[in-house]
Formats: structure tokens, sequence, C-alpha cells
């Protein structure tokens, strides 16, 4: 099964307000450079703080980039409203987080359903895809389906912070058993959470997952290597994983 490479360009956004007022990076630069180099989408998140000058982010890579755009977004009441107005290709229902603040875990599909199947029907109806950003939890997932989303991003951040081999392998259970189940349901599978490249090799051998969704470890690799080497070396990655699920 072919997998695909999306980058989040957040840690860009991140890096420019570092000095005030600046301009440069600009996201859309980085962006261009890493279609080039063969990502298959590219992902930012919305967030009240800056939000003009994310919204010109959007724009610039709607009209700079023919790649996938998705934006990560808070299920909050302007939701619907502000994806109508930037036209993503998807949009990934978040956590809500302050400004600068990693999205750390996923959303709980059971105790959200009723406000996120709203905005799931929404988005849908505007054309806009879905995705959730959930645990690798069954339950989780079998909730997620009843909710018609399309992709559901499972969080990563166990499998990332585990020390030994015994945790590693625990979670990389967890996060098949959730990736095979969500597949038998049709959905379509991502991974989430702060992946650097060996943990991409790793999960890549889950034939499961569809998606990898990669951003500060991709980045700070291409302070050293440029975007483009870096993206290669995440794609090699992602060949190697898959060779051992074959």
């Amino acid at each position: 099964m072919d997998a695909r490479l999306h980058l989040h360009l957040d840690t860009v956004v991140g890096f420019r307000q570092l000095r005030e007022g600046a301009r440069a990076p600009e996201a859309v630069a980085v962006a261009v450079l890493a279609e080039l180099a063969g990502v298959d989408g590219l992902g930012l998140r919305m967030h009240e703080g800056r939000r003009d000058a994310l919204q010109r982010d959007v724009q610039l890579l709607r009209a700079g980039t023919q790649t996938q755009l998705e934006l990560g977004m808070a299920p909050t009441a302007d939701l619907v409203t502000t994806a109508f107005d930037l036209r993503p290709d998807r949009v990934t229902l978040i956590p809500d987080r302050a400004e600068g603040a990693p999205v750390l875990g996923g959303l709980d599909a059971h105790v959200l359903k009723d406000a996120l199947k709203k905005h799931v029907n929404h988005l849908r109806d505007a054309d806009v895809e879905v995705a959730v950003r959930v645990e690798p939890n069954l339950d989780q997932v079998k909730a997620l389906h009843r909710l018609d989303a399309s992709v559901i991003c499972l969080v990563a951040s166990g499998f990332m912070s585990a020390r030994t081999a015994a945790e590693r392998r625990l979670e990389s259970n967890r996060l098949q058993d959730a990736a095979v189940l969500a597949r038998r349901l049709g959905l379509r599978v991502a991974v989430v959470g702060g992946l650097d490249l060996r943990a991409v090799e790793a999960l890549a051998a889950v034939a499961a997952i569809e998606e990898f969704h990669v951003g500060h470890a991709c980045i700070a690799r291409a302070t050293l290597r440029g975007i483009e080497r870096a993206v290669h070396d995440f794609r090699v990655a992602i060949e190697r994983g898959r060779q051992r699920a074959m």
C-alpha cells in the first residue's frame, strides 16, 4: 500500500515569530521546496493568536502550491466559517491549545460526539474532507467511525515517549490495532505526534497506516541538510519500513 508524507509548517511559522514583525521564513517558500521534493500534503494549525498572519500564510499556500492543504482547527463555533473562507482541502479537528503550545493528545470522540458530528456534517456539505485527531484506542476508532469522518489521525505520542523496548512494543501494538480496525471500518489512517525519522521507519511497517505527518523533526533536519534532502530522508524511511511490512 502506498504511503503519503505530510509536512506540517507550524515550526516554520514559530521560527518566524521569534522576531516581531518578521516575514521570513515564508511558509510558502518552504512549502514549494517541500512539494518539489515530494511531500504529498501540507499542514498548518489555525489558532486565534496571529490569526491575520496565519490567514495570509494559507492564502499564499493556496496560490503557490498544488499539494493537498490541511488546516488543524479546534472544534469551536466559528470553525465552519473559517474553513469556508480559507477553503482548505482538509480540516483536521484537534484539541484547542494556546498559541505556540504543542498539540498533545487527541479529541474524545465519545464525549464530544454531538459537537463533532455537527462540524463533520457542515464541513462535508462544504466539500471539505474531515479528519479527527484521537488516541489509538479501539473505542475511539469505533466512535469516530459513527461520526462519518473520512480520516483518523492516530496520536503516536505514547510511542514517541516510550523509554524501553517493552513500552515501544506496547505502544506500537496499540497503534497497529487501532489502524487495522480503522481501515476495516473504511477510514483512512494517518499517524501524527512528534514523529522523527526512526519512528516513521518503524511505524511504516504497519501496512494499515497510509499517512505520516511530520513537522518539527523534518524542519530541524532541514536546517542541517536542506528541506529537499530532509523530505527525501523521510520518504526513504517510509520505503524502508514498508519493505518490512511486505
